[in-house]
């Protein structure tokens, strides 16, 4: 009897199947109810020059909008950047960066007059402070538009994150510069020089750090550089000049800032204010001039990350958010790429380190 109810079950489906009938369907291709509400793109069953047609039709004339902190002559960004503008244009989708040149101010400016003007739909930030987009990310979702984070999140979480795991690399850094201590006996003190602190890559930066070399019975000190060259080297020649021969090695936020700090060591070596080799350097991403200055033994080995992949990793998510249906603030996701220890030994062999801008 069971069997018998199966075999009908079956061919009340072929039949179905055969009439070209089905619950309901989108853009000509059979999808289920779910997929129906959300007004999705795709169903579940889609020939290859249709699927292609579609998602050209998806982007065409759809307007995205870059909100960085930093862009013009920065290479992690205008990595982004281009990497997102290759691909929307051959979407057919406008992309236009909007550069906030470092100032809070002027981003959220930008931000609250693309949203009055409904001039993106979506658009894709950089956030400088934890907090600070939270209520842009809210005026966005309400105006119908989506919001996609990259690197640095918001407290508000927008419709998607892409980013490096921040606190995993600085852990992944940290037990390595701990290493290097322990190999010389040297004075167990960190210096961790980060951002404005308040943002999200300074928190994380410094908590992952924290957990693991504190553990090990160091001390950290903590600085902030505001991402400036100016203060980082600042920082680090306070640090130097207090110590005395008493720091083992400085932890910094990001790659430029590390090889100014890198410098200062150096000169504090020429001077003999410090022993050659008595103080590392350690830092989070890994750019071509990083390279450059790691090859001439100015910083020591950066927890570097996949850069290209959030811009390629940031494409993708906005074109999910305008195929898959979902209302603006509907749905949220957070991705990581990958990251990896690099020093001279492996930095010729890792693809994600030594990135250029374009």
């Amino acid at each position: 009897m069971k069997i018998t109810r199966k075999l009908l079950v079956l061919a009340a489906a072929a039949a179905l199947a055969g009439a070209g009938l089905s619950a309901c369907s989108v853009g000509g291709g059979s999808s289920d109810s779910a997929g129906a509400a959300t007004n999705a793109v795709f169903s579940g069953n889609e020939q290859l020059m249709p699927m292609r047609q579609k998602s050209h039709d998806a982007l065409k004339g759809k307007k995205i909008a870059f909100v960085p902190i930093l862009y013009k002559g920065y290479k992690l960004t205008e990595n982004w950047g281009t990497t997102m503008q290759r691909t929307f244009e051959n979407l057919g989708a406008d992309f236009q960066v909007y550069d906030s040149n470092f100032s809070s101010d002027r981003m959220i400016s930008t931000i609250n007059d693309l949203i009055a003007r409904k001039a993106a739909d979506v658009l894709v930030l950089q956030n400088q402070d934890l907090g600070l987009l939270d209520n842009a990310v809210d005026r966005a979702q309400k105006a119908g538009i989506y919001t996609v984070m990259l690197n640095m999140p918001s407290t508000r979480l927008g419709d998607a994150f892409v980013g490096v795991d921040v606190y995993g690399a600085a852990q992944s850094i940290a037990k390595r510069a701990v290493s290097d201590c322990n190999s010389r006996n040297a004075p167990k003190t960190i210096s961790i020089i980060d951002g404005p602190g308040n943002d999200p890559a300074s928190i994380l930066w410094d908590q992952g750090i924290k957990d693991v070399v504190e553990k090990e019975g160091y001390k950290t000190l903590v600085a902030h550089s505001q991402f400036q060259n100016a203060q980082a080297q600042a920082a680090a020649e306070s640090v130097l000049q207090q110590q005395q021969g008493k720091v083992c090695g400085f932890m910094v936020t990001f790659d430029l800032n590390s090889v100014t700090v890198g410098q200062t060591v150096k000169a504090a070596e020429g001077r003999g204010q410090v022993a050659p080799g008595s103080v590392g350097v350690y830092t989070l991403d890994a750019d071509k001039d990083w390279c450059n200055a790691l090859k001439q033994g100015v910083v020591t080995a950066s927890a570097a990350y996949d850069v290209q992949g959030i811009g390629a990793a940031g494409a993708v998510a906005v074109q999910n958010l305008l195929t898959n249906g979902v209302k603006p603030g509907a749905s949220h996701s957070v991705a990581y790429v990958s990251s990896t220890v690099v020093d001279k030994s492996n930095i010729d062999q890792t693809t994600i380190a030594c990135y250029q801008s374009k």
